[in-house]
């Protein structure tokens, strides 16, 4: 976001970050989703913006740093597990809630076998493992979207030992991209064998990197400037258009195929969108900001993104269902997803504002 300083929205919240999480929100429900659950726009020019995961991260890095990241000892045992029990309950009661009810309603509109309790325990555990989420026991698209929650539980969890290191001066971002790009690479050279995750090993690391990118923007935000972020862009570019050019049987720029699990191609493309974003966000002023911050149609997807990213599931699923049923148009269906899931959001939204005492410090 822009260097000058904005008033926060309220006590202990930065108003960028909640502007910025507001609007990839919007993103990922109104469009990403649009798109890619319902077809409102072809799908592969489509995949070109799916650039929103590696901002969420990268802003998840950043609210770390402005929140717990400049305390003092936070790898002590005590500490760390604190924080670990804190940020957990916040993260995983509100997808306990919404996968409870995806599981009931599953289970009322589908139940395929005998009733009994051994198979009613098993759908149950399926649905709240977030590394599972409901595989085998779902329903249109009410856990196509889960896939975020275990990584996002992981990368958080981790985020104390990235917390820990500083990065010399000399480091610039190209230097990094060509790193965890290497990296990115090298681990999309082979598949982690079962019972390894392979796409949630990949999740981690990929998504890992731009936490961490996150919190050294948060932690000096004035360190690199508009043509360090150029710099990686046009890096970026060339690359993914050299990929392209040399490897065209084995490189495509289908970003959905791309991003599961994320490999080089998609590291390149979300270097090169983040560098747009940088650089575009250096150009926003704290009065654009706080017309952003202060936008009713915002609003909702600022105070309770988390929630209306989770129930977003259970509102295109209805919607879908509906729309099927009495044949409307596929941009009615869409509307009424977005409608639903604003209203579904807000509804569970104090579930996000769960907060466990902080542990007395000693």
């Amino acid at each position: 976001m822009s260097d000058a300083p904005a008033p926060p929205i309220e006590s202990g919240r930065n108003a960028g970050l909640d502007v910025a999480r507001g609007l990839l929100m919007a993103w990922v429900i109104i469009v990403i989703h649009g798109i890619f659950w319902l077809g409102v726009a072809p799908r592969g020019p489509g995949s070109l913006l799916l650039f929103e995961m590696p901002p969420i991260f990268l802003i998840t890095g950043a609210a770390y740093f402005l929140g717990e990241g400049a305390k003092q000892g936070r790898l002590k045992p005590a500490n760390y597990f604190d924080f670990l029990l804190r940020r957990g309950v916040r993260i995983y009661v509100p997808y306990a809630v919404y996968v409870l009810s995806a599981a009931v309603l599953v289970s009322a509109i589908k139940w395929d076998g005998e009733l009994s309790l051994a198979e009613g325990a098993a759908r149950l555990w399926s649905w709240l493992n977030p590394v599972t989420r409901g595989a085998g026991h779902t329903w249109k698209m009410l856990s196509w979207h889960l896939w975020f929650v275990a990584p996002f539980l992981l990368v958080t969890a981790l985020m104390p030992v990235f917390a820990s290191a500083r990065l010399p001066a000399f480091v610039k971002p190209w230097m990094l991209a060509v790193s965890a790009g290497l990296l990115v690479w090298g681990l999309g050279q082979f598949t982690f064998p079962a019972p390894l995750d392979d796409q949630l090993i990949k999740n981690v690391v990929f998504y890992s990197f731009w936490a961490a990118f996150g919190f050294t923007l948060a932690a000096m935000p004035k360190r690199w400037s508009v043509g360090d972020y150029a710099i990686v862009l046009v890096f970026a570019l060339a690359g993914m258009f050299a990929a392209a050019w040399l490897l065209p049987a084995s490189v495509t720029i289908d970003m959905q195929h791309n991003k599961f699990p994320p490999n080089a191609i998609f590291f390149l493309f979300s270097c090169a969108w983040i560098g747009v974003l940088l650089i575009c966000g250096r150009l926003i002023n704290a009065g654009q900001l706080n017309t952003l911050a202060a936008s009713p149609l915002l609003e909702p997807f600022m105070r309770a993104g988390y929630s209306l990213y989770l129930w977003q599931g259970l509102a295109y699923s209805l919607a879908a269902y509906a729309g099927g049923e009495w044949g409307l148009s596929i941009y009615v269906v869409w509307i009424a997803a977005i409608v639903l899931t604003v209203a579904l959001g807000l509804l569970f939204a104090p579930l996000e504002r769960i907060r466990l005492p902080k542990r007395a410090a000693k």
